[in-house]
């Protein structure tokens, strides 16, 4: 899997880097031009946020591209591998370039709040009950985007499974994406009665010409064992059928 990964990561370096390195680019062009033409921090907030979401999303397209070409390499095809790994390689080198981009907006919150903007509302008025329940959102939102990377994997080898010619391959892996997520949602829905997708409530919130004062209180409905158990099952069952279909139904 290393070798599998260290090629990935030779295919995707340069792209994704430098998909970081525009990101931090506009991100200064956005706090400069902002705080020097007096612009509202909720709007200089907003914008950052908007292309941390931006980038986020176009990490997961370019993972998900990365293993729909390995997919359907011949040689790929021929390393005496599980072709599981091919799945896990990809998934492994999203989460490298996640960290990297938390790395970025963490870096990103402490020189704002330490040097620009001293009186930013998030340092001062974001209360949390201790330190676990950030540990627990961190790990809460890595554990729900892994999930939706392996049912998207799952769902672009149901679809080059297909051996039907033009783009049919590529809708019915749209909607076996559909299927899965609300599938899994429902039965999870049933047997756990969900839990609380928020992560923050707002408690109090006042606005003023110069900040914006708000109390979030963590949500206090998290992810019990046994939903992470079903879940851990799932993804386990997920990534036994990538296996199977690539090695019995996808063609090269």
């Amino acid at each position: 899997m290393l070798r599998l990964l260290k090629y990935d990561w030779k295919r995707n370096a340069n792209l994704s880097l430098g998909l970081l390195a525009v990101l931090v680019l506009l991100q200064i062009a956005i706090g400069v031009i902002g705080n020097v033409r007096g612009w509202e921090q909720a709007i200089i907030l907003l914008l950052s946020i908007m292309l941390y979401v931006m980038t986020g999303i176009i990490l997961i397209i370019l993972a998900s591209k990365t293993y729909e070409n390995n997919i359907k390499a011949y040689s790929r095809r021929l390393l005496p591998i599980r072709p599981v790994w091919s799945a896990v390689s990809s998934i492994v080198l999203w989460w490298i370039f996640s960290l990297v981009l938390g790395l970025l907006v963490t870096a990103h919150y402490f020189i704002y709040t330490k040097f620009v903007f001293k009186d930013f509302w998030w340092p001062q008025e974001l209360l949390v009950a201790d330190v676990t329940d950030w540990f627990g959102i961190i790990f809460m939102t890595g554990w729900s985007l892994t999930y939706l990377m392996v049912s998207i994997l799952l769902s672009i080898t149901i679809g080059a499974s297909v051996s039907l010619r033009g783009k049919a391959g590529t809708w019915i892996g749209l909607l076996a994406f559909i299927v899965i997520q609300n599938t899994v949602s429902w039965v999870e829905h049933i047997l756990f009665r969900g839990y609380d997708v928020l992560l923050f409530r707002i408690d109090s919130l006042e606005y003023s010409d110069t900040a914006v004062n708000a109390q979030l209180m963590p949500s206090a409905s998290f992810m019990t064992v046994g939903q992470l158990l079903f879940e851990g099952v799932i993804i386990v069952l997920m990534l036994v059928l990538i296996n199977y279909l690539m090695s019995r139904k996808v063609e090269i």
